[in-house]
């Protein structure tokens, strides 16, 4: 229709200028120096026509290899991303040789290249065709250069759901060379370590994690303290000499902590270091008062209960209904024969929260008295009451 009108309006036109120069066909003159032309106004207007007619088809000539060009560029584009989608839709559905073989059929140029590699690797990965995964991984990484951490971490990845660890620590160490501040990289790396039992490694890492702000107090606390306690007994089943060592290179804070410092207390007592022992504990104490530590405070056998007793009773002042502590003192002033201090500490305690080791202690007590009636008396109770979950 546009074609039509087109045509109509050129042969209306020509009919009309055709009819006007009947009548006057008029004439022109050009002159430039000693050159004159002089022709027909309508011979001089049919040759501008056709002038323009002629610059009009070259123009054409010139324009088409561009737009066929650009034609095939996009139908190649539509192709492509036809392909992209139908490939992803087949990961999607787990079926990875097609989606393998439709990722890779067409191929976009530009940033969607890279999808494409990605996707055929990842499918090749579930395959276990290492192979043509290097491939893939190798063409994605030259059409997309700058994201070479971007990819690092999907290589990681891959090898952590093959659990292939140390394979995945490889790559992400390289990531993390490149970009340490990554957050993705850092995040990968402790689960990494954690996965790979690197405590030491692990514990030099919650640093950055803090500063980043990348976990919670809670968590980055939670993980400091295991972390902390599997390098003690990790060091202690494999280097047990090595263990002060590794204790005096751990920060003030966390050696303080009352569940790390445990586990270090009971290698020490265990190794008949209470003498060691006794100033850490005490030292723990004065920065958060924890029960877990205050009964472990009377199972220190240390060369001078008496002071241990001093000590203790300091701690009386200002926890005066702390049953733990009331058990605690029992148990040094019994280790001491100071048997009325002792039953004094021991029945305070069962007045307020009566336990089974508090009734096994007023037994042993009044066994060392020489009363076994009352020591069968106080064994029966501490039987009674371990029964009923007391």
């Amino acid at each position: 229709m546009k074609w039509f009108i087109t045509l109509f309006l050129i042969v209306a036109s020509l009919a009309t200028l055709t009819w006007f120069f009947q009548n006057d066909p008029g004439f022109i003159v050009i002159g430039h120096g000693a050159w004159t032309i002089e022709t027909s106004l309508s011979a001089f207007i049919l040759a501008l026509v056709l002038v323009y007619f002629v610059l009009r088809v070259l123009m054409i000539l010139v324009r088409f290899p561009l737009r066929l060009f650009q034609n095939r560029f996009r139908l190649q584009q539509e192709k492509a991303q036809e392909s992209l989608v139908r490939g992803l839709l087949a990961l999607i559905q787990k079926q990875w040789q097609q989606a393998e073989q439709t990722l890779l059929k067409n191929v976009s140029a530009g940033e969607l290249e890279t999808l494409h590699y990605l996707g055929a690797a990842y499918a090749a990965d579930k395959q276990q065709a290492s192979s043509r995964l290097t491939t893939y991984i190798e063409a994605a990484r030259k059409s997309l250069p700058k994201e070479n951490v971007t990819l690092l971490l999907f290589e990681a990845q891959l090898h952590l759901q093959q659990h292939n660890l140390l394979a995945a620590l490889e790559k992400t160490q390289t990531a993390y060379s490149l970009a340490p501040k990554h957050e993705q990289v850092l995040l990968l790396l402790l689960t990494l370590y954690t996965q790979l039992a690197d405590w030491q490694a692990l514990l030099a890492l919650l640093p950055e994690l803090r500063k980043r702000k990348l976990l919670s107090a809670e968590q980055l606390q939670a993980l400091e303290n295991r972390a902390s306690i599997e390098l003690i007994q990790h060091t202690l089943r494999t280097q047990p000499s090595q263990v002060t060592t590794v204790w005096s290179r751990m920060p003030k804070m966390m050696r303080l902590r009352p569940v790390i410092l445990q586990v270090y207390l009971k290698h020490l007592m265990s190794a008949g270091d209470a003498g060691t022992a006794e100033p850490l504990l005490r030292e723990a104490l004065k920065y958060q008062w924890d029960t877990d530590l205050v009964a472990l405070y009377g199972e220190l056998e240390t060369a001078n209960t008496s002071q241990q007793i001093g000590y203790a009773e300091t701690w009386i002042k200002s926890h005066p209904k702390d049953t733990v502590l009331l058990q605690t003192l029992g148990q040094l002033c019994l280790r001491n024969h100071a048997w009325d201090k002792a039953q004094q500490y021991l029945e305070n305690n069962i007045s307020f929260a009566p336990t089974p080791k508090t009734y096994q202690l007023l037994a042993e007590l009044s066994i060392q008295k020489g009363d076994s009636v009352q020591a069968n008396e106080y064994y029966r109770r501490g039987l009674q009451l371990a029964m009923s979950g007391g």
